[in-house]
């Protein structure tokens, strides 16, 4: 079950989303205007490679952090699920030009690094570290 899920806001999803496809719609328009409508627009290649260019785009919609009673799965580069009893302690730097949060494994290695205005419901994911890890209070 997932207590809460914190994505970018869904202004700054759209706005990347638009920069992403961009590329793709004005080389389908150069095309289009270039050659007129052929069956080379059908061509696999072409969409291959037009697909390939959407996958950022889809992605930004699934990156974040999920919640869950038991742990946490972050959506940074790969979804990873980590249980809290892997996860050392939190560090969250509150000053006005850093406002980063970094969680940390029981091996020291970083498992996530964020900054405040990234994700949504930030409260609740600071509750929800507060309540199952040890909090740092300066990182070493």
């Amino acid at each position: 079950m997932v207590i809460s899920r914190h994505r970018l806001p869904r202004s700054y999803r759209l706005g990347l989303t638009g920069l992403w496809l961009a590329p793709i719609l004005l080389l389908f328009l150069a095309l289009l205007l270039g050659c007129g409508v052929s069956s080379a627009l059908a061509d696999p290649r072409l969409l291959l490679l037009l697909g390939v260019m959407a996958v950022p785009a889809l992605y930004v919609w699934r990156e974040g952090v999920d919640v869950l009673s038991g742990g946490l799965i972050t959506r940074v580069h790969w979804p990873r699920y980590h249980a809290y009893e892997t996860l050392d302690n939190w560090y969250y730097d509150g000053r006005p030009e850093r406002r980063v949060l970094t969680v940390w494994a029981q091996g020291g290695q970083k498992v996530l690094e964020c900054r405040a205005g990234q994700l949504t419901d930030w409260p609740a994911l600071l509750a929800a570290l507060k309540t199952n890890l040890r909090y740092r209070h300066w990182p070493t």
